[in-house]
Parts: C-alpha cells; sequence; structure tokens
C-alpha cells in the first residue's frame, strides 16, 4: 500500500504512522485526524553491530602509564586523533626524562567503537 505525501482530507503535509492492532502501520493526518487504512509495515534488515562510545565523552582520549603498568595520566578529550597526539608527544617526552617513571606506555582510545551483538532465535 502507497504512503501519502499530503493529506487527501486537508491537503496538509503533516502525516504520521501509528502502530494499529495486528502489528502494522496506520498513516494519520495530524491537522484534521484523517486516518488511512492499516498497512504492513516495510521489511527492515535486523541490525547486529552498534556503534558505541568508548570513552566518558565520545571524543579521543589516552592514558598513559609507568614502566610499571600502573597509570600516570588520563588526559582530557580531543576532537581529533592529530591535537590528541601533539599533547601526547609532549607529556611522553616529559615524563621519560624521569628514571622513576621511564619508560612510559600510552594507550590511545578512539571516540567509538562497533561491537557484534549474538543473533539469537529462540
Amino acid at each position: 500500500m502507497k504512503k501519502f505525501t499530503f493529506c487527501p482530507k486537508c491537503d496538509d503535509t503533516n502525516l504520521g504512522d501509528r502502530w494499529v492492532k495486528g502489528r502494522k502501520l496506520q498513516q494519520f493526518c495530524r491537522i484534521c485526524l484523517w486516518k488511512d487504512e492499516s498497512r504492513d509495515p516495510d521489511i527492515r534488515p535486523v541490525e547486529f553491530t552498534k556503534e558505541i562510545c568508548a570513552t566518558q565523552f565520545c571524543s579521543w582520549c589516552y592514558e598513559l602509564f609507568d614502566k610499571y603498568g600502573h597509570i600516570l595520566v588520563h588526559s582530557r578529550a580531543y576532537n581529533t586523533k592529530e591535537a590528541l597526539l601533539v599533547e601526547l608527544k609532549k607529556e611522553i617526552e616529559s615524563y621519560n626524562k624521569s628514571e622513576d617513571v621511564a619508560p612510559v606506555t600510552a594507550i590511545i582510545w578512539p571516540p567509538t567503537v562497533t561491537v557484534l551483538g549474538e543473533i539469537y532465535k529462540g
């Protein structure tokens, strides 16, 4: 069944869809309250991947560790990896001057990661 782009009753374009009995969709007008017959919804593929934030603010950041593997620095958030690298290089250079902590190791965390869900059909 074809979806309308404007209301056949009042010619307005303020249309919406709502779920109705039988897991069907029904198009309606928000202005004059016209409603169409129910229809089967479009079939969509089920997505099993999701992109989620890997860091607190969904930005680039880094963690710096001392020679024993203990954390020294958890950086601020950066909009780009390039901006992060400028600051990270300065911090590594600075901390590697200290015999107490050198050599340091940094981990760069991206803003987001993609995860795979498990498809289950019971």
